[in-house]
């Protein structure tokens, strides 16, 4: 029988909000760069849309196996937070090569598009989830050792 004890309460459904809002940010992201419009400011990125609707089906695998399965959610809830991590940083990078190549060549350019990605915004949210998740496996990699 697994423990299926969660240190934090709210870690284990904050997983289920993660998910839940990284599929809704997919879906508009895939809805912008199709042409229909909302009055949100994100993105139109089609196949970043197709990213995030994988990396929401890796939160609510890690949502539903979570119930009888703790290192099944810890796994997936921390490889699907770093993979919003590396995705957001990446698309921050991007954007803001872009920012500055507009900037000097004279254009207009706005702040904002370097983190209206919704990847930035799915990231934001991951990070207490991808934090407490690092937590548990940095005390379960230090049983019985000191580790700093």
């Amino acid at each position: 029988m697994s423990d299926t004890t969660y240190p934090h309460g709210y870690l284990y459904g904050w997983t289920a909000v993660v998910a839940v809002t990284t599929f809704i940010a997919g879906l508009l992201s895939i809805l912008e760069g199709a042409g229909i419009e909302s009055d949100l400011f994100i993105l139109p990125d089609i196949p970043g849309g197709c990213i995030l609707l994988l990396i929401s089906a890796l939160f609510i695998t890690a949502f539903l196996r979570g119930r009888s399965d703790r290192p099944g959610w810890i796994s997936f809830s921390y490889i699907g937070g770093l993979l919003l991590l590396v995705f957001a940083g990446c698309v921050i990078l991007i954007e803001a090569g872009n920012y500055l190549t507009l900037v000097m060549e004279g254009e207009e350019a706005d702040m904002c598009t370097i983190i209206s990605s919704a990847f930035v915004w799915a990231a934001i949210l991951a990070v207490p989830l991808y934090y407490g998740v690092y937590k548990i496996l940095y005390r379960s990699s230090c049983r019985g050792v000191s580790c700093e």
